[in-house]
Parts: structure tokens; sequence; C-alpha cells
């Protein structure tokens, strides 16, 4: 006969026997669904800690960069002001050494009449007298334009035809050379007097040509006339009895020569100013010959 075993505990919602099996696959299937995730966790947290410490290093970079920067503007700030000032002084040394050269130049220019008196006195030939001398000065010289730089461009044709615009060889048209400088003009003298003949005047003309206070191309005789001597003679011892006979006197020669000042600088002449004892001058040039702000110049020397 066979039996029935019927278990009604099956059954029962609180009563079910547990499957290990089941239980050790379902952990196991779980462990292995959250591994991914943790990876992925962990890679998020990485990522998230570098992104982190790159920003705060990018911020501290920042910050530095700011600071040294800062820095470099407040050092360019002293250096430009430095700059500044360095100019400053640059122009006003400059502005100082060009007025000391101005007053060199004055200096250089000076011819005084004192030595050319004594110079005209050493030259004279005896029987020539002097009676006036007239200076005129020069007139002063005109401004001319300074040569533009560039050439301007020909303005287009009317027309806007090819042919009537100017080629690029034409348009450019190169610099001009500069003018050379002209000679410097000086004050013009008109020496007149008498003599007692005409190679006398041509001996005094020749020798004023060679004296260095004037120029030797500019000296010119512009007349000469032969005129009777109009000079009173009065004796002094008459005889009681009788009229004295007055000596006829020969005819004299009245001059008029013309010349002009010398523009050689006087730092060409010092052993001529020294000669007719301008020394006040000479000292001048020489000492400011030592402190550079006038050039040392070779010596002129004529006959």
């Amino acid at each position: 006969m066979y039996s029935l075993d019927i278990n009604f505990l099956n059954d029962r919602p609180d009563y079910k026997p547990v499957d290990v099996n089941r239980e050790r696959k379902s952990k196991s299937a779980s462990s292995a669904d959250q591994t991914p995730i943790l990876v992925g966790v962990a890679v998020a947290l990485a990522l998230n800690g570098v992104v982190g410490g790159a920003y705060w290093w990018l911020t501290q970079e920042n910050t530095r960069t700011g600071e040294r920067k800062a820095v470099a503007e407040q050092k360019a700030a002293q250096l430009e002001a430095q700059v500044a000032e360095i100019t400053k002084i640059k122009n006003e040394t400059q502005k100082i050494e060009g007025e000391y050269k101005a007053l060199g130049t004055v200096f250089d220019q000076i011819k005084p009449w004192s030595a050319m008196w004594r110079d005209l006195g050493d030259r004279i030939p005896a029987g020539v007298k002097i009676s006036k001398i007239d200076q005129t000065e020069p007139s002063p010289a005109p401004v001319t334009p300074t040569p533009a730089a560039a050439a301007k461009s020909p303005s287009p044709s009317p027309s806007g035809s090819p042919a009537a615009s100017a080629s690029p060889a034409a348009s450019a048209s190169p610099t001009a050379p500069a003018a050379p400088p002209a000679p410097m003009k000086t004050a013009t003298l008109v020496i007149t007097g008498v003599a007692s003949s005409f190679e006398q005047v041509n001996d005094f003309l020749l020798l004023i040509q060679r004296s260095p206070f004037f120029k030797d191309t500019d000296t010119k005789l512009l007349g000469a006339t032969l005129k009777n001597n109009t000079t009173q003679i009065e004796l002094q011892n008459k005889s009681a009895g009788g009229t004295a006979e007055i000596p006829k006197l020969r005819p004299i020669v009245e001059y008029k020569i013309e010349t002009a000042l010398s523009a050689t600088p006087a730092s060409q002449l010092l052993p001529e100013l020294r000669n007719k004892q301008a020394d006040g001058l000479a000292i001048r040039i020489e000492t400011l010959q030592e402190k550079g702000v006038i050039a040392q110049q070779p010596e002129v020397k004529k006959p």
C-alpha cells in the first residue's frame, strides 16, 4: 500500500525553508552588479579631486601672478618716472650746452676794434692817413624753406584715365639734396683818408688784404682822386722888411677803400690777438676751449 506524506508547513506564510543556493546566487549577483558602480564612484571622486586640486592650484597661481604683476607695474611706474626725470635732465643739459655753445660762438665771432686798429696802424704805410671809417652791418639773411622729406603725390586726373595718372617712378620724386650753407656775412668797412701818392694807396690796399682781420676777397679800392693840398701853413718868424714866400704843397690823393671783417673765428687768431694786446678775449677763448665749449681750431697765419 502506498502512504501519502503531506507537509502543510510549506503552505504557512510564517514558515518557509531557506534555499541556501538561491541566497548565495543572489548575493554574488548583487555584489557583481555593484562593482562598476563603486568603480565609477571612485573614478568620479578622483576626477573631482583632480579638478578641485587643479582649480586650487590655478587660483593660487593667479593670485601670485597678480601680485607679481602689481610689483612689476609698480617697478615700471618707478622706471617711467626715472626715465622722465632723466629725459628732463638731458633736455636741460642740452639746453645749457646750447647756451654755452651760443655764448662761445658769440665770443668766437668778436673782433676787438683795438686789435684791428693796431693791425691797421702796423700796416699803414708812411704818408697815408685815415680820416674816418664807416661801418655797415649786414642785412639779415632771408629764411629759406627746408626741402620736404617726401614729395607730394600728384593729384588724380579728372578724367580718371590710366594715361593721365602719373607713373610710380614719377610720383615718388627723390629728395632734393641739402643746399650748402651760405657764407656768413660780416660788417662792411669803408676807410676814407689821404695819401701822398697813388703808389702808397695801392700798397695800403695790398696790406689790408693780407690782414687776418679782413677779407682779402672783399677788399677793393672804391676810388682815388688827386686833389690840391688845402693845408694852411703859417710862418712863425716873419722878416721885418719883406714877405716870406710860402712853399707850395704837393697835391694829395684822397682814397676810399672798402673791406669786410673776416669771418675767421677768433679762436684761430689767438696769436694775432695776443700780438695786438687783446689778451682779455684770448683768455676767454682759451678758457672756453679747455671746457670744450669751443673746439680747438688750427691757427690762421697771414704775412
